[in-house]
């Protein structure tokens, strides 16, 4: 008799421990990673730089911006976040009022740019930094090495976005930080920083959409 009220109480323990196992198991699942995986996107940049200092306009481009964007489920935001690569550029200015001079200006992204759109408005974060090379000075060559460069700014650059498979024009203003290693044979980082350096800065971005989502990206 023992032996009987033994096994009976042994298969109401399985089917209790059934039973809990078996109502606990929704409870565990998750939604899968891939429920919501990235679009890629790509897009044309092309950018206009105003130097505050030297009065003059820097235009840059086309480049490339290719990334991709998730849109949050239930809201209106989605992230775009890609890789920025832009060409070198020739700039021509005027330095103290009267003197001519030109330079190669190579600009680049140190980091992913970031941005989000919501509610109509693409706000992008670019880490960037300016490069300069080829000087010359009212056509006399200016020496400034292979390495002459400023610090990194953060750029944020807002405008209207009607979604990531549009074309948009953002823009902000930023600060040009001091330039070091400029002079191959003297430390030219004073005269570079004075003439460039400093706020009031403006980027004036056109995102060109070129594919991405539906439309096919293998001719791009």
């Amino acid at each position: 008799m023992a032996q009987r009220w033994l096994a009976v109480a042994v298969l109401v323990g399985c089917a209790i421990g059934l039973g809990t196992s078996a109502s606990a198991a929704p409870t565990t699942t998750t939604r899968p990673a891939d429920d919501n995986p990235p679009t890629p996107v790509h897009y044309r940049v092309d950018t206009t730089t105003h130097v505050a200092k030297l009065g003059s306009d820097l235009i840059i481009g086309p480049g490339r911006l290719d990334g991709q964007f998730v849109i949050t489920p239930g809201t209106l935001r989605v992230d775009i976040t890609g890789t920025l690569a832009l060409p070198p550029a020739d700039s021509y200015f005027v330095t103290f009022g009267f003197m001519p001079a030109t330079t190669t200006v190579t600009v680049t992204s140190t980091a992913q740019v970031d941005s989000v759109l919501q509610n109509g408005t693409l706000t992008a974060t670019t880490r960037l930094v300016f490069a300069l090379t080829n000087a010359r000075v009212h056509g006399v060559p200016l020496n400034l090495g292979a390495n002459c460069r400023s610090d990194e700014t953060a750029i944020v650059q807002t405008g209207p976005f009607a979604s990531p498979l549009s074309t948009g024009t953002i823009s902000g203003t930023f600060t040009i930080p001091p330039f070091h290693h400029s002079g191959a044979t003297e430390n030219l980082d004073p005269l570079m920083t004075g003439l460039v350096s400093g706020p009031g800065n403006t980027l004036r971005t056109v995102l060109t959409f070129l594919c991405g989502g539906a439309t096919t990206c293998e001719e791009h």
